[in-house]
């Protein structure tokens, strides 16, 4: 079995909890993100600047960048381009907040050799912290058994549930009832 080398692209309120959770777990864990390293206090020393040097290390990249904009930079920019190097990682799973159209149009760029995982996530950082997010899965089965041992140590609560983009499918639904009830609600009201 290959030892898996976890790399998190985006270390803010959710990828820096999530670091310390796979670092205390005992795993082999790199970052990276845009901003300077000084930003990153007990993190800092497993941070990666260089892009191609953090996707040359690492086989598995779970991206927690903001949303599709810094999804497209860090897998296809110039100055990111995680991807578009000779070393892509050989797993790519997306818990940015994307369309699930997005999602699929990643799997028609991706290099053949990467595969890709939508793992809508759900939590706010505390949850991040004390390692109970919940994660909705959309992939190949054999790529997210591989997964698993390291999404549990990320989350308790983890839904497979099919195809790439029916994770963030899952999470746009998830998302949408609650305002659904206010709406019906209010109207109610009237």
């Amino acid at each position: 079995m290959t030892k898996e080398v976890i790399g998190i692209a985006g270390c803010g309120a959710m990828g820096e909890p999530m670091i310390q959770r796979l670092l205390t777990a005992g795993f082999e864990v790199w970052a990276h993100d845009v901003r300077p390293l000084a930003e990153f206090g007990a993190i800092a020393e497993h941070m990666l600047e260089d892009a191609a040097e953090f996707a040359r290390r690492c086989n598995v990249v779970i991206s927690v960048v903001r949303d599709a904009d810094q999804t497209r930079s860090l897998l296809f920019s110039e100055a990111q381009g995680i991807v578009c190097g000779a070393n892509p990682p050989e797993i790519l799973v997306i818990s940015s907040t994307v369309s699930a159209r997005f999602i699929r149009q990643l799997l028609t760029e991706l290099p053949a050799q990467t595969s890709l995982v939508d793992a809508a996530m759900s939590g706010a950082p505390y949850r991040a912290r004390e390692g109970t997010l919940s994660f909705m899965l959309g992939g190949p089965d054999a790529v997210v058994d591989r997964l698993m041992p390291i999404l549990q140590v990320m989350g308790n609560r983890l839904y497979r549930l099919g195809d790439v983009g029916m994770g963030m499918t899952t999470k746009v639904l998830n998302n949408e009832w609650p305002r659904r009830w206010v709406w019906i609600g209010a109207s109610c009201w009237r």
